[in-house]
């Protein structure tokens, strides 16, 4: 068979080897020279024939001869099959053999090895790959190892677990087997868009609830249950809630008229939402597995969360204040939280609290105010904290009076600053008003003064080096605001004709072109174009809110270098932070104020008038018109039919005539004179002023005179009889206080002035009158044939006890309540001529504050004199006295007059002596109880000085019974 035949000879191939003709073809060989297949051979050999070669070299190994010649080296390709392997160390050494002969054909290098190509020796250095164990306690106790298989079914694989959910056996009891799965991309990206407040494939918006419904009613992806993604579902929900909450009040904000802080607030949420989204759509489209998407669905929760919680406490119709004062309870609310939170609440309220800060600097003055400046006679408009407003002051017995002012606004302001700040702003802000008003030349009125002084920015501080920084600033700014001050007033004094403000000129733009080149015009509009060719700056970029919001959502905050633990406490931060600035500014502005009131305005010259005229300080004003009204021997200024006037001094004559109350003309006849010529003696005022004066009394400071008090029925018709104790209650003094010192003469002063005016004019009546009872009964003109014993008594009881009134009214009540008030404007105007060394006061005192001490003057005057309404009562007691000493004087005067049978013969002399015994006693008693109740009780001093260990309440008192009851005489009787 031809086959078998092929087959036999291919299988014959090892009996060739024993023929001497192939033998002899191989050539001569060495014994000790290896087998052929170990040289290297010329050409190409493929690889069956290298297989073949080593099959043959096992079988014939043994049947070599030793005798066999050694064949030549042959050489190998390097690229071929059986190259060197690629190490380091092998071509190291190639490629020094090379450079050593580079001739030579044959070289040791090229030979083959039967070596496999992955020697295990040669990587030693790596460390061989071990594969992870699962590792357990038990198998460590049992020295055992651990199975490899996973514990958990969830571990196995997203579909081992999905085909368990989806087994309709339902073996979990999950109730997942006919819940959809869906794309997991898809999934969390719809989860996102919820998240951020945006439709998707999964969820629609119904614009109308403003809620997310789901397109599908279960849904779950590959690897997990429908009850683990319902959270997260739910947290993505309530985020997209909170979005499209905050959208809608950032839009409602903007398209109604609101205040310019909730604008502020509606600003800053918007950066909020518009960096949220931002960082959702570029950092976060492509979470790594959800529980990464979870991580930036509360990330944003914990940014949004607080700003819903604000925004859901501001009511329709929220102001100003509201907004600062709720932004500042949330931001110190979550003070105590992630510091990244802390920065961006705190960021909020700076920006929140930026319009209000504005109008805060423009009232002081430390900024330049903008707008339509608010004056007095804006009446019922308000900006920020102050009004200007009406108001009607009212006094203890329901006299009522108008004054027209600057008012704080205490309903505007924030609650959590605190009252003295409040108050300090607001009279900082109201004195600055007068002097540029009245001032005009003044330094604190130019506008100029602010680059020249640099006023530190007002802003909310958190940390204390701020707070010391603040201080050194408001330190630096008040030395450069007196010596601005210093030099204006210098340069003012030195050249009055040429003064020219040593300030620099306020920056002025050029917009005339008028008269100018071509060139130059060409020039600003090519600088014009090149100005509005510059790109937009990117404002968020740099945005120190976008800032701490994106590092929060990216995870990689950094806190700031001057953040610190120890940081005050919030309820200190407004004192902290507004504190300084607004006292530097209130001590200099309270101190020009007094200044200018008391060197251009005459301050004290006008409360010196009031004392001599008022309060009866001046002798002869108290002369002049006593006998301006009472002394029967002038001539009268009634107008009487046939009569001519006989041109001497003219009075009212009260007591000597039967028509009453005089007419208008008399009194300016009968009291004209008296207020100029009492004027001109013994007050300050300057000389040319006093020689320009006329005799009526209408260019007197203040337009000072004498004037007819508003009364009603009642009061009128008592007026009506001369012989009443209210006769002259209709005569009053009308003063008008300059608009400077509106601010120190108050129109409530004024009434209180008006008060103790009446009562002293009622004293000075009763002083007269007893003076002229005493005269009657004992002078030898008088027509009294035979006084009675009871008129003597009468009348020098009267007279003691009158004379022991008025002395205890004018001496004590008056006098000792205003030389205190004197003694403190003495100190005023000596801390204002003989400053410290630096120029500053420790305790400046203010307009305001001189207006309170001027009030309390009063006060501690009324309190003396029994005008009190608690005083009512004892007050009423007097005048009872005074009346029954009225209702004896007439009936003596009929006396001396002759006219005894025109008497009423109700009258008994006796009768109006007891009487007037019985209330003296009355009175003595009640002012005793008045001692007793002012010694039991501890009364401290106020700021005039007067304590109880000195001149208190109840030592004035001790001082009346002293005069009126010496030894005791009415309580024994």
């Amino acid at each position: 068979m031809a086959g078998d035949e092929d087959k036999a000879d291919v299988f014959a191939i090892p009996d060739l080897w024993q023929t001497p003709k192939w033998l002899d073809q191989l050539g001569q060989a060495d014994d000790a020279s290896p087998p052929f297949f170990a040289t290297g051979l010329k050409g190409t050999v493929s690889e069956p024939a290298a297989s073949l070669f080593a099959v043959l070299s096992l079988g014939f190994q043994d049947s070599l001869d030793s005798s066999l010649l050694q064949l030549a080296p042959v050489a190998v390709e390097q690229h071929g099959f059986f190259k060197l392997p690629p190490l380091e160390a092998s071509k190291a050494a190639g490629s020094d053999a090379n450079d050593a002969d580079n001739d030579t054909d044959t070289t040791a290098e090229s030979t083959i090895s039967a070596e496999p190509t992955d020697d295990m020796w040669m990587s030693l250095d790596k460390a061989p790959a071990k594969a992870a164990e699962h590792r357990t306690w038990d198998a460590f106790l049992n020295a055992t190892s651990a199975t490899t298989q996973p514990p958990l079914i969830t571990e196995a694989g997203p579909r081992t677990y999905d085909a368990l959910l989806c087994w309709s056996l339902d073996p979990l009891l999950l109730g997942n087997s006919d819940v959809p799965v869906v794309e997991a991309k898809t999934y969390i990206s719809s989860l996102l868009a919820l998240a951020i407040g945006q439709e998707s494939v999964f969820y629609r918006r119904d614009d109308k609830s403003r809620t997310f419904t789901s397109a599908l009613p279960k849904m779950r992806i590959s690897g997990y249950s429908r009850h683990v993604l319902q959270g997260l579902e739910n947290q993505c929900l309530r985020c997209g809630s909170i979005f499209i909450e905050l959208r809608s009040f950032v839009q409602s904000t903007y398209s109604k008229r609101s205040t310019r802080c909730g604008v502020a607030l509606a600003s800053a949420l918007e950066q909020i939402l518009k960096d949220s989204q931002e960082h959702v759509a570029v950092h976060g489209q492509n979470p790594r597995s959800l529980l990464g998407l979870q991580s930036t669905i509360k990330g944003l929760l914990a940014i949004l969360e607080p700003f819903q919680r604000l925004t859901s406490k501001l009511r329709k119709g929220y102001s100003d204040e509201d907004v600062l004062s709720i932004v500042f309870h949330e931001a110190y609310s979550v003070d105590h939280r992630e510091e990244q939170l802390r920065e961006i609440m705190r960021e909020v309220l700076q920006r929140v609290s930026r319009p209000w800060i504005e109008f805060l600097e423009e009232w002081i003055g430390t900024r330049r105010e903008e707008g339509i400046p608010l004056t007095k006679s804006s009446v019922g408009e308000s900006k920020g904290f102050v009004k200007v407003d009406m108001e009607t002051y009212m006094d203890d017995f329901g006299l009522e009076v108008e004054d027209v002012d600057f008012r704080l606004d205490e309903a505007k302001m924030p609650h959590f600053m605190p009252h003295d700040i409040a108050k300090s702003i607001f009279e900082t802000g109201k004195n600055l008003r007068f002097i540029r008003s009245c001032h005009p030349e003044h330094a604190l009125s130019n506008h100029e003064i602010l680059a020249v002084t640099q006023p530190p920015k007002t802003e909310w501080l958190y940390d204390w080096d701020s707070i010391l920084r603040l201080e050194n600033r408001v330190s630096e700014y008040r030395d450069n605001l007196l010596g601005a001050i210093q030099k204006s007033h210098d340069d003012s004094q030195s050249s009055p004709q040429v003064r020219r403000s040593s300030l620099p000129s306020w920056p002025q733009t050029e917009l005339q072109f008028f008269g100018v080149e071509e060139q130059k015009v060409e020039e600003r509009i090519l600088a014009s174009i090149d100005q509005f060719n510059q790109p937009l700056a990117d404002v968020g970029a740099e945005d120190s809110l976008s800032l701490v919001v994106r590092q929060r959502l990216s995870g990689r905050y950094q806190s700031p270098s001057n953040s610190s633990n120890f940081a005050p406490h919030w309820s200190l931060l407004p004192v902290l932070s507004f504190g300084g600035i607004t006292s530097a500014q209130s001590q200099i502005v309270n101190q020009e104020s007094l200044r200018l009131l008391f060197t251009h305005h005459d301050l004290r010259n006008h409360l010196k008038m009031h004392r001599d005229f008022h309060l009866f300080g001046n002798g002869m004003f108290s002369s002049r018109l006593s006998h301006a009204l009472f002394d029967p021997d002038l001539e009268t200024a009634e107008r009487q039919a046939g009569v001519a006037r006989q041109g001497g001094v003219m009075g009212l004559r009260l007591g000597g005539r039967d028509s009453w109350p005089p007419a208008s003309s008399e009194l300016r006849l009968a009291l004209m004179g008296v207020l100029v010529e009492s004027f001109g003696s013994g007050n300050g005022f300057a000389k040319e002023k006093l020689s320009s004066i006329s005799r009526d009394s209408s260019e007197l400071p203040g337009e000072l005179s004498f004037a007819v008090r508003d009364l009603s029925e009642e009061e009128i018709e008592k007026c009506m009889n001369p012989d009443s104790l209210e006769a002259l209650d209709f005569l009053r003094l009308s003063y008008k206080a300059p608009v400077p010192l509106s601010t120190i003469i108050t129109p409530a002063i004024l009434m209180q002035y008006d008060r103790i005016f009446k009562l002293l004019l009622r004293i000075l009546r009763m002083l007269y009158i007893v003076n002229q009872l005493f005269r009657d009964v004992n002078a030898r003109t008088s027509r009294w044939d035979d006084p009675e014993t009871t008129s003597y008594r009468f009348a020098r009881e009267a007279h003691h006890f009158i004379s022991g009134i008025t002395s205890y009214f004018l001496d004590a009540g008056v006098a000792i309540p205003w030389q205190a008030f004197e003694t403190k404007l003495d100190k005023i105007q000596s801390d204002l001529n003989n400053p410290t060394s630096n120029g500053w006061q420790e305790k400046m005192e203010s307009p305001d504050r001189l207006r309170e001490l001027h009030s309390q003057t009063l006060d501690r005057i009324m309190l003396s004199l029994f005008l009190r309404k608690r005083q009512q009562p004892v007050l009423n007691l007097l005048e009872e006295i005074f009346a029954a000493v009225l209702q004896y004087a007439k009936f003596s005067r009929m006396q001396s007059l002759g006219r005894g049978a025109d008497i009423d013969e109700s009258t008994n002399p006796g009768e109006l002596y007891r009487k007037f015994k019985k209330k003296v006693q009355i009175f003595i008693t009640v002012c005793r109880g008045l001692t007793e109740k002012g010694r039991l009780g501890t009364r401290g001093g106020d700021d005039l000085g007067l304590k109880q260990d000195g001149i208190g309440e109840d030592h004035l008192v001790a001082q009346l019974l002293m005069k009126l009851d010496m030894n005791e005489y009415y309580s024994k009787h």
